[in-house]
């Protein structure tokens, strides 16, 4: 229900029209206005006049699919604007047509602009005063159609999965990724990783940006190393966020908030997309609208100019509160998930648009750090005697990282393989395996024991290992007096990687981690700060997502089926009104006037059809009527009017259609040239008029 407020608002914006616009709308509905006048009241006769039940219902049967498209598109979208509106569109309907629709919606009474008063920016409402009697008209499914399959997809489907990640990991940690000048992958080095994994070269090429933007990797001088504490935090999230982390990271870089907001944006969008599927025109438009909520579902806050200002100066993240800016990356964003196999194509339409779904598990089968900890895993691994692992899927990547640590890549597949060599097994030893350890970590995860023969070799491959060895870490001295306390204290204990000496052990804190919580932890409180030259690098933790949300929009809460508008209803009240203007006395070019209001659905009622109320206005010319032309636009530059050319196309033998205000008309002797401002990218283009084909004035 309309609250008095909301129609002030209505009263407001109409009384603040500029003063042509205002009475040329109070005579078009009211008839010829009478002085003196006065603004407050002609205001209020046009809230009655639309109030009047048969002219409100008349205003509702000439509701068209288009409107109806519209006018949802400006209900859900909060603050929208005519820019807002085409960016939104943009796959569907051009510039021109969203323009003329706004417009025409606006001289119907049935939307109107509203002022924000503290920017002044302009955004689109319903009339209050229509709103109850328009409610039931709009339809999410106008914009979201269900859509169904003709054809379906055959293509295997690969997508992210914990071992896929398991494994390209273990490949950079032994292989390094070998890379140009430029930041590309040497084609070499993609050759083999395309022998080991079979994704095309964009899967690993985005995987690969990822991996960059979200710090996995460390630079050498030719090479990348995956940084192992941070990888190690990225595991213990939950499945579907790490997902939609690394497809946020794969199109640009971002700081924290921004890869937050575009990472819940991904599975709140994803989440929303029904089983039978959406092109991915209908994705965009869902992504579109995710980006304009907060997470509890309201719309978000407009900044101050300043404070957007700040906050790109103090942020890497590419990310607006104006969704018109997002729209190239957001197509990428959901070029990357499709890539990803986050997206599964379907399959095609029938007019050939490919469809795709949600390949997002479902929250209660994702395993999470926690689950874990506690879980049983499957029995998911096999090694033979020549040092081959094969790993089935069933374990979470925060599982994979440290099974997989002492082992290389081998081949990709439904069953991944793995083996273990000496260097594998070394660069395990680096961080902290002993051969013990190793077995016991393998045979968890399978249903044999490691045969015998890879216990040897292992065991004897430490003992080369440790015949002489570096160290790199925290290094801990205590006093004789200390040495008891120390190794009898069992929170000390477990950080001990190796006794070098009585009393000086070697810690296993990763040396970019915070010594903090061992003190802490190990009653060592008479410790001091770590005597070191080496500044601490700051550890930043990802951002917490939360589950993917569908998206309000979808949630209906009224049991009322929507209603239809009716062509047929629509028709036969312009045809009536049409024969009513025919049986006025009023010469031709007033009925030709008035016979373009109805056909625009401007005249609601008989007592509109009147002499007094007419202003005859050429408002379209065609490419043999020169002199209409040339009207056409003189009346357009006095105007400030928008208008809509038709000319040929200097490149091919078909039509261009650009729409612009005409700046200048020059005359010349048979001919005249017309210079426009193109909208909406405001270039400058001159014409002869003798080659517009097609000429329309914007407005009704």
């Amino acid at each position: 229900m309309q609250t008095d407020n909301e129609i002030s608002r209505w009263e407001e914006a109409i009384i603040s029209l500029p003063d042509e616009q205002f009475f040329n709308t109070m005579r078009l509905y009211l008839g010829e206005i009478k002085t003196p006048y006065n603004k407050q009241r002609l205001t209020q006769k046009l809230a009655s006049f639309i109030y009047n039940e048969k002219n409100s219902n008349s205003i509702i049967t000439l509701l068209d699919s288009f409107d109806v498209k519209i006018l949802t598109a400006i209900s859900i979208i909060p603050g929208a604007t005519q820019e807002i509106l085409t960016d939104f569109f943009s796959g569907s309907f051009r510039f021109s047509e969203i323009y003329a629709e706004i417009a025409n919606l606006t001289e119907r009474l049935i939307i109107y602009k509203s002022k924000n008063k503290i920017d002044g920016r302009e955004f689109l409402k319903i009339n209050p005063l229509l709103e109850e009697k328009i409610k039931p008209y709009l339809n999410i499914k106008s914009i979201f159609p269900d859509y169904t399959v003709s054809s379906f997809s055959n293509e295997d489907v690969f997508s992210l999965s914990p071992n896929l990640l398991s494994a390209f990991i273990s490949y950079i940690e032994v292989h390094g990724i070998a890379y140009k000048s430029n930041g590309e992958i040497k084609k070499n080095e993609i050759a083999k990783l395309e022998d080991i994994f079979p994704v095309r070269a964009k899967f690993v090429k985005f995987l690969m940006n990822a991996f960059i933007n979200l710090s996995f990797v460390t630079e050498t001088e030719k090479s990348f190393k995956i940084n192992k504490t941070r990888i190690s935090s990225f595991a213990k999230l939950p499945e579907n966020q790490q997902y939609a982390l690394l497809c946020a990271a794969s199109v640009s870089r971002f700081s924290s908030e921004g890869l937050k907001k575009e990472a819940q944006l991904l599975l709140d969008c994803v989440t929303s997309i029904p089983e039978s599927g959406y092109t991915r025109e209908s994705i965009l438009k869902l992504a579109f609208i995710a980006g304009t909520f907060t997470e509890d579902g309201s719309a978000i806050a407009k900044k101050s100019r300043f404070s957007m200002i700040l906050e790109s100066a103090h942020s890497t993240s590419r990310w607006t509160d104006d969704p018109m800016q997002n729209a190239n990356l957001l197509d990428r964003m959901i070029e990357s998930a499709a890539v990803f196999g986050i997206l599964q194509e379907i399959g095609k339409t029938s007019d050939g648009k490919i469809l795709y779904r949600s390949n997002f598990k479902p929250q209660n089968e994702i395993a999470t750090d926690s689950m874990a900890r506690t879980a049983q895993f499957p029995r998911v691994l096999n090694i033979d005697s020549t040092f081959t692992v094969t790993i089935m899927p069933g374990l979470p990547l925060s599982e994979l990282i440290p099974l997989t640590s002492f082992m290389v890549i081998k081949k990709f597949g439904v069953v991944t393989e793995f083996e273990i060599t000496r260097q594998s097994v070394s660069a395990g030893f680096d961080i902290g395996w002993l051969p013990q350890s190793i077995f016991e970590k393998i045979e968890s995860f399978s249903a044999y024991e490691v045969p015998k023969s890879i216990k040897t070799n292992i065991t004897e491959w430490y003992s080369a290992y440790s015949s002489a060895m570096l160290f790199h870490g925290f290094i801990l001295k205590v006093t004789d007096k200390n040495i008891t306390f120390a190794e009898n204290n069992p929170n000390f204990k477990k950080y001990i990687k190796e006794k070098l000496a009585e009393g000086i052990y070697l810690l296993n804190i990763p040396f970019d981690s915070s010594i903090d919580e061992f003190i802490k932890k190990s009653g060592f409180d008479f410790l001091g700060s770590v005597k070191s030259s080496v500044t601490e690098s700051e550890f930043v933790t990802f951002p917490l997502l939360r589950a993917g949300k569908k998206l309000s929009i979808f949630e209906t809460t009224s049991d009322e089926e929507t209603l239809q508008t009716s062509i047929a209803a629509a028709e036969k009240l312009l045809k009536s009104l049409k024969e009513n203007l025919e049986c006025t006395d009023m010469d031709s070019n007033k009925k030709k006037s008035l016979s373009q209001r109805i056909s625009n659905r401007l005249i609601l009622s008989n007592e509109q059809l009147s002499n007094t109320a007419v202003r005859t206005e050429i408002l379209e010319a065609g490419g043999m009527d020169f002199a209409g032309k040339v009207h056409l636009l003189e009346a357009a530059v006095k105007d400030d009017d928008i208008v809509e050319i038709t000319m040929p196309n200097p490149n091919s033998n078909s039509f261009i259609t650009l729409i612009g205000r005409c700046l200048e008309l020059s005359k010349q002797a048979g001919e005249a040239v017309a210079r426009f401002e193109i909208e909406p990218e405001k270039g400058i283009k001159t014409s002869l008029v003798s080659r517009i084909t097609n000429l329309r004035r914007l407005k009704y």
